[in-house]
């Protein structure tokens, strides 16, 4: 149970930081529909090379709002997936216990998402 709601909340502070990293590219002059996604891209390493990416390479704290992203972003997914092993290998040997780990999972990140939802996109 802990674990789902560890989860669902580096979630959340995953996509605050997106959004607080938009809020901020915007700031410097860069459109809302390219800075969100451009720091959506950065938190989670895809890096789409395209005109807009060069927008930011192009502007020196652009480029450092984009690197904060991505060591954030690894650091998020390393957090993430220390936290769902631990739990599973935390979990009682019992039949249903992983299953129940499993429920709550999908539970926490399905909401938080719901949530989220208004304010990333």
């Amino acid at each position: 149970m802990g674990a789902a709601l560890t989860i669902a909340l580096l979630l959340a502070l995953s996509v605050s930081c997106a959004r607080i990293a938009a809020v901020a590219m915007r700031l410097t002059g860069l459109p809302d529909t390219v800075a969100r996604f451009q720091c959506v891209s950065a938190l989670t390493g895809t890096g789409f090379t395209t005109g807009e990416a060069e927008m930011i390479v192009n502007y020196p704290i652009r480029r450092r709002i984009v690197v904060t992203l991505m060591v954030l972003g690894n650091l998020g997914l390393v957090s993430i997936a220390s936290t769902f092993i631990v739990a599973l290998v935390n979990a009682d040997s019992s039949d249903g216990s992983i299953a129940m780990q499993a429920i709550v999972l999908i539970i926490a990140i399905g909401l938080t998402f719901l949530v989220l939802e208004q304010f990333m996109f």
